[in-house]
C-alpha cells in the first residue's frame, strides 16, 4: 500500500475550557490580585476588631463611650476625686458579673461605671460575690440587716463598710410605683458609690442639726446633700431636746412661727460657746409668712443683718432665667471670694427664687450673693396694680454672712442668711446648669475647713444614647481612624496594585 495514498485523520489539540482560559488571562490575574488584596484588607479589619475586643475586655480603660451624654463614663467630679484617693477601697458587687448584666441595659451601664472606678484608681478594687453561693460573705457583716433591703453593693475601707441598696442606685418611674411595679427610669450609681466612699474614709464628720418645732418646712434634698458629703445630720426640737456637742452647724429652715425665748437663749449661748465660738447658724426665711418674728429678728440684728419683707424683683434681662417668672427667678453674683473660690466652675451661676433681700446693718456682715444693680424691691403683698417702674433700681443682697469672735479673730462663729428657701431645695439642687448645690456644700466645707471633701453628681438616664462626640479625646481618636489610618491603608493598597500592574 502506498503510504502517500494512505487516508489519515489529523488529531486536533484539546480545546481549553472557557473557565481555564479566563483564569490564565491577564484580566483574571489582575482580578485575583484585587480579590486577594481585598481579602487581606478584610482580614486585617477583622483582626484589629478582635484585638480591640480583647483589649477592651482585658483593659476596659481602652473602651470609648460614644453616646451623646456619656452614659457609660464617670463624670469629671468622680474622676477628680478618685484620682486623689489615697485610701484602699474594695467595691463588692453582690451578684456575679454575668447575672448582673443580664438584668437589663441599666445594669450593664452600672457595671461599666464600676469598671471605670477600678480603672481610674489603683486604690479601688472591684470584686463580684454571689450571695446565693457564698452565704458566708453576708454572715461576716452582722451589722447589716440583709433581709430588710435588696443590696447591690458593699463598699469597704479597713474596718468601715457601707451596704448600698438597689433604691440608692436606681430611680424608679413613679407612675409604675403606684401600681407596685418597679420600672427603672435612671441610675445614681456614681453618687451612691462616692457617698459611701466619702463616709467611710472621712475620719472626723461634722455634725449638722436641723431645728424643728417652729413649723419649719421639710427639705429632704438639703439633708441628702449633706449626708452625701459626709456630714452627720440630725433633726432636733429644742422644746424637748438639745443640740449635739459635735454639731458645728444649726439650720432653721423656713419656719412659719417665731422661735421661743428659750430657743433664742440656747442659740445665743451656742454661738458664743463659752468663748470658744466655732459654730455657724444658717437661717432661711419663709416668704409665705408675713407674721412678725421678733426673736429671730433680734438675733439677726445682733449679728448685723435683717430680712426685708419684700422680694427681689430683677429687671436686668441678662440676670433673668428662662422660667414662667423670670423676674422672680434670677441668677446672682458671687460676692465673697472666700466661699466661691473652691467652686470648680464659677461661670455656672447660683439661682435664687422668690428671694427676700438681706439688709446689712453692721460692718460684721458681708454679702455672699447679690443681684444686678437694676433689681427693685417688690412688697410681699403687692397686687396687680404694683409697677416695678415706680421703684428705685438697686443692687440687692440675696445671701449674707456675719462673723463675730474673740479680739484677735482666731476663734469665730457665723450667722448666715439665705433669702430664698427654694434656692436650697431639690428644684434648684437637682439642676446641673445651676451651682446651688455645689455652692452650698462649698460654703459649709470652707467654714468647717473641709475644702477637699465634696462631690455633687447628677444621675444618668438611658433616654439619649445615640452616637455623639462630646469630648476632644473621642473626636481625636475617631478623626485619626477615619481621616488618617483608613485613607493611608487604602492609598497603600492602591500603590501596591499599581506597581504590580506596572511590572506585568
Amino acid at each position: 500500500m502506498n503510504k502517500d495514498n494512505l487516508n489519515t485523520t489529523a488529531i486536533a489539540p484539546k480545546k481549553q475550557s472557557k473557565l481555564l482560559a479566563f483564569l490564565k488571562s491577564r484580566n483574571a490575574k489582575r482580578g485575583s490580585i484585587a480579590i486577594a488584596l481585598t481579602a487581606i484588607f478584610i482580614a486585617i479589619v477583622i483582626g484589629l476588631n478582635i484585638i480591640a475586643g480583647l483589649l477592651t475586655e482585658r483593659f476596659p480603660i481602652f473602651s470609648a463611650d460614644l453616646t451623646a451624654s456619656n452614659v457609660y463614663e464617670l463624670t469629671e467630679a468622680s474622676l477628680d476625686y478618685v484620682d486623689k484617693l489615697k485610701d484602699d477601697i474594695t467595691i463588692y458587687v453582690l451578684v456575679d458579673e454575668q447575672t448582673l448584666e443580664s438584668q437589663g441595659e441599666y445594669y450593664v451601664q452600672v457595671n461599666k461605671l464600676l469598671h471605670q472606678f477600678e480603672n481610674h484608681s489603683k486604690h479601688i478594687t472591684l470584686k463580684y460575690v454571689d450571695l446565693a453561693t457564698n452565704p458566708s460573705f453576708a454572715s461576716s457583716y452582722k451589722d447589716i440587716n440583709w433581709t430588710s433591703n435588696s443590696y447591690l453593693l458593699l463598699i469597704e475601707h479597713g474596718d468601715e463598710h457601707i451596704a448600698v441598696a438597689l433604691e440608692d442606685v436606681f430611680t424608679y418611674d413613679e407612675e409604675y410605683l403606684a401600681y407596685g411595679e418597679y420600672l427603672i427610669s435612671g441610675q445614681n450609681l456614681e453618687q451612691a458609690v462616692m457617698t459611701a466612699v466619702l463616709n467611710i474614709t472621712t475620719e472626723e464628720k461634722v455634725g449638722v442639726t436641723i431645728l424643728s418645732g417652729h413649723g419649719e418646712l421639710e427639705n429632704p434634698a438639703l439633708s441628702s446633700v449633706l449626708l452625701n458629703n459626709a456630714y452627720n445630720v440630725e433633726t432636733v426640737s429644742l422644746l424637748n431636746g438639745e443640740i449635739s456637742k459635735d454639731s458645728q452647724f444649726v439650720i432653721i429652715f423656713a419656719p412659719t412661727n417665731d422661735i421661743d425665748k428659750n430657743t433664742y437663749d440656747t442659740l445665743v449661748d451656742w454661738l458664743y460657746n463659752d468663748g470658744e465660738y466655732g459654730h455657724t447658724l444658717l437661717y432661711v426665711p419663709n416668704d409665705m409668712v408675713n407674721d412678725a418674728m421678733p426673736n429671730i429678728d433680734t438675733l439677726l440684728e445682733e449679728w448685723g443683718m435683717a430680712v426685708s419683707q419684700n422680694l427681689i424683683f430683677e429687671t436686668d434681662p441678662t440676670y433673668m432665667t428662662n422660667s414662667p417668672y423670670p423676674n422672680l427667678m434670677s441668677i446672682f453674683n458671687y460676692d465673697e471670694q472666700e466661699f466661691s473660690g473652691g467652686l470648680k466652675d464659677t461661670s455656672i451661676p447660683v439661682v435664687m427664687m422668690y428671694s427676700m433681700p438681706v439688709e446689712l446693718i453692721d460692718t460684721s456682715a458681708t454679702s455672699l450673693l447679690s443681684s444686678s444693680e437694676n433689681a427693685v424691691l417688690m412688697p410681699l403683698d403687692a397686687d396687680e396694680n404694683w409697677d416695678y417702674n415706680d421703684e428705685e433700681p438697686q443692687k440687692l443682697c440675696g445671701a449674707a454672712i456675719s462673723t463675730q469672735g474673740n479680739e484677735d479673730n482666731t476663734k469665730k462663729s457665723n450667722v448666715i442668711v439665705f433669702g430664698s428657701y427654694t434656692a436650697l431645695s431639690e428644684s434648684a439642687f437637682g439642676v446641673s446648669s445651676f451651682n446651688n448645690s455645689a455652692y452650698f456644700i462649698n460654703l459649709f466645707n470652707t467654714i468647717s475647713h473641709r475644702d477637699d471633701v465634696s462631690i455633687t453628681i447628677e444621675g444618668k438616664a438611658l433616654e439619649n444614647t445615640e452616637l455623639g462626640i462630646t469630648s476632644l479625646s473621642t473626636a481625636t481618636v475617631l478623626g485619626i481612624i477615619f481621616f488618617l489610618i483608613i485613607p493611608v491603608m487604602v492609598i497603600a493598597l492602591g500603590v501596591v496594585m499599581w506597581v504590580r500592574r506596572r511590572h506585568k
